[in-house]
């Protein structure tokens, strides 16, 4: 459009100096100018807003994921501050740390049966030589404007890297002390079951029964607080 305009210009000019020149007025000339000067100016103006002789191009792209952190039955994707945008997402997938950084563009969060993130790009482009020649002088391409939505299951959750720390040091709390109550908690059922049973110590298959029950229920247990105190801290986080 600015060739059209610098046309529209010179045909202008050229109409004047006949004029000045000759006392001719070149109608057509004068009227073929101001058409292109005028059209041409607006189209400059409108461009950049209206995306004129650009085609929009869609791109969208669905990455699986899994949790960066999980604790019993809940997951967490951690996010971090990040330089240039609002948050760096760190995720896992085949236990590789990846991140994304939504520098431009909006973030959603939705609801589904799989976690994933699905990827949105979106811009304008003059593809052809015609729309390119119209653009000359002017861009033929928009930023792209990407768009994340990720798709979490129930349990799912995205928190802050400090809301993480928080949570990791209420799982290593939980397990101070686990060893020594398993041998408490063994060595007492064991008395019980020598009272009940002489040849009880002789049946390594009776004491190996023994030791996975208590194992069982001191773990049970201790998922049970910590996961009380975490649906606490969720709810003190308003995510819950």
């Amino acid at each position: 459009m600015l060739i059209l305009l610098f046309i529209g210009a010179v045909l202008l000019v050229l109409a004047g100096i006949t004029y000045f020149r000759r006392k001719i007025i070149r109608w057509s000339l004068l009227i073929i100018g101001i058409i292109l000067l005028v059209a041409s100016g607006i189209g400059v103006y409108m461009a950049p807003s209206h995306h004129l002789f650009m085609k929009k191009q869609v791109i969208n792209k669905t990455i699986k994921m899994d949790a960066k952190t999980v604790v019993n039955d809940k997951s967490f994707i951690v996010t971090t501050s990040a330089k240039n945008s609002k948050f760096e997402y760190h995720y896992k997938w085949n236990n590789k740390s990846y991140r994304i950084t939504p520098k431009t563009g909006t973030t959603n969060v939705v609801k589904g049966s799989t976690a994933a993130i699905k990827e949105n790009i979106s811009n304008y482009q003059a593809k052809n030589f015609f729309d390119k020649f119209m653009l000359v002088g002017l861009p033929t391409s928009t930023e792209p404007d990407v768009k994340y939505t990720f798709v979490l299951p129930d349990n799912w959750y995205i928190i802050s890297s400090e809301q993480d720390q928080q949570i990791q040091d209420k799982v290593k709390d939980s397990k101070s002390g686990l060893e020594d109550k398993i041998k408490e908690d063994v060595t007492s059922a064991v008395k019980e079951e020598v009272k009940k049973n002489s040849d009880y110590l002789n049946d390594k298959t009776a004491q190996k029964k023994t030791q996975d029950e208590i194992v069982k229920s001191v773990t049970s247990d201790i998922d049970k607080n910590l996961d009380n105190d975490v649906n606490n801290m969720l709810k003190d986080w308003h995510l819950k």
